[in-house]
């Protein structure tokens, strides 16, 4: 079996905006991104969400869902956006994945997935960021 040389695993991002208008400032359960196939192989390692947009809105909280599969696929990571948390210049919001085993969270050829706010929390008036899902993955190959 070959070994494993360095570096060991690499990160890659893939980042998603997630706008006010139909997504932060809506109450209702809202598909962002629906049954992306991944490009590579890996595992999803953490989710942020990272404002760019000063937040509004009393009491504003919405979570946001990463799931493998389809809009009611395996729930892997929820962030959630409050008003208290949403700041320009702060850390963001962070999540890491609550997958119970490794290959929940690993996406393979053909695995897809998808971004969903669900219903339930309070709106936002002003507001925006974007979600950046960071994978952990090892050196490959072209084929």
């Amino acid at each position: 079996m070959p070994r494993e040389t360095f570096p060991a695993f690499v990160r890659t991002s893939i980042d998603i905006s997630i706008p006010l208008v139909g997504v932060l400032d809506t109450a209702g359960a809202v598909s962002i991104l629906v049954s992306y196939v991944v490009p590579f192989k890996g595992s999803l390692e953490r989710v942020e969400f990272i404002p760019d947009v000063v937040a509004a809105g009393a009491g504003a909280t919405q979570p946001i869902v990463v799931r493998k599969g389809g809009a009611t696929g395996t729930a892997l990571a929820t962030v959630t956006p409050a008003l208290a948390t949403a700041v320009l210049g702060g850390p963001g919001i962070v999540a890491n994945v609550a997958a119970a085993l490794e290959s929940d969270a690993r996406f393979v050829d053909g695995d897809t997935l998808s971004v969903t706010k669900t219903a339930g929390g309070t709106v936002f008036s002003a507001g925006g960021g974007h979600l950046r899902l960071i994978f952990r993955q090892r050196p490959q190959a072209r084929a």
